[in-house]
């Protein structure tokens, strides 16, 4: 926190909102040239902030910490930040990062790196901080990741769905494989769900008893 005496605060806010602060409610305002500090006005109390490092400020979307969001979410300009303060696997404190494998990613949260798992079948993309279809991901196997190799050729009931043939999964009666561009996409048919192996679709579990006693 940069400290400010109150009756600086209080005509910086002003001037930057228009508003007074009130006397119940958080509130903040953007710093007019660096993009992690802030106004912030707390039941009735003006204070300069800063963001952690990683963290900028952003008055829609301030879902981290306190009125801070990932940098990456919002266009800085040119606005200043920090520079990275970086730790053992966390270039800055805050933030999400890639890892060695395809199915984790590293969440940083005041410079503690911790490793975490995609949803089953998925994979970690960096452009978007998100974990995706593997087969959206350069480098990753999406064959490896699901487990599954979709055939040439889809035949039966598969075909009926192409160009986007689906297939029970080999092991778990709640999922399904749908290969697109023949490559797999594992999807999960959701609680009280099963595939129905004799329409290739998600159905009650109660109309599945090849499922019954395996969820």
């Amino acid at each position: 926190m940069i400290a400010v005496t109150c009756a600086t605060l209080l005509l910086i806010a002003c001037a930057v909102s228009g508003q007074d602060c009130p006397e119940e409610g958080v509130f903040g305002w953007a710093h007019e040239t660096a993009c992690d500090e802030y106004y912030k006005c707390e039941n009735g109390t003006f204070s300069q902030e800063r963001c952690p490092n990683g963290l900028v400020f952003d008055e829609k979307e301030a879902a981290v910490h306190d009125l801070c969001t990932w940098n990456w979410k919002v266009d800085c300009g040119k606005k200043t930040q920090e520079p990275p303060i970086s730790s053992p696997g966390c270039p800055y404190q805050f933030g999400i990062f890639p890892s060695e494998s395809c199915t984790q990613y590293i969440r940083c949260a005041w410079g503690e790196a911790n490793v975490t798992d995609c949803e089953e079948g998925l994979a970690y993309q960096e452009e978007t901080h998100t974990c995706v279809w593997p087969d959206e991901v350069a480098g990753c196997d999406s064959e490896a990741i699901v487990g599954f190799r979709c055939p040439t050729h889809a035949t039966g009931l598969s075909a009926k769905f192409y160009p986007f043939p689906r297939y029970p999964h080999p092991h778990d009666c709640q999922k399904l494989i749908v290969c697109v561009g023949e490559k797999p996409r594992l999807l999960n048919c959701g609680y009280g769900s099963a595939f129905n192996p004799h329409t290739y679709t998600c159905d009650s579990i109660d109309n599945v008893p090849e499922c019954h006693g395996r969820f």
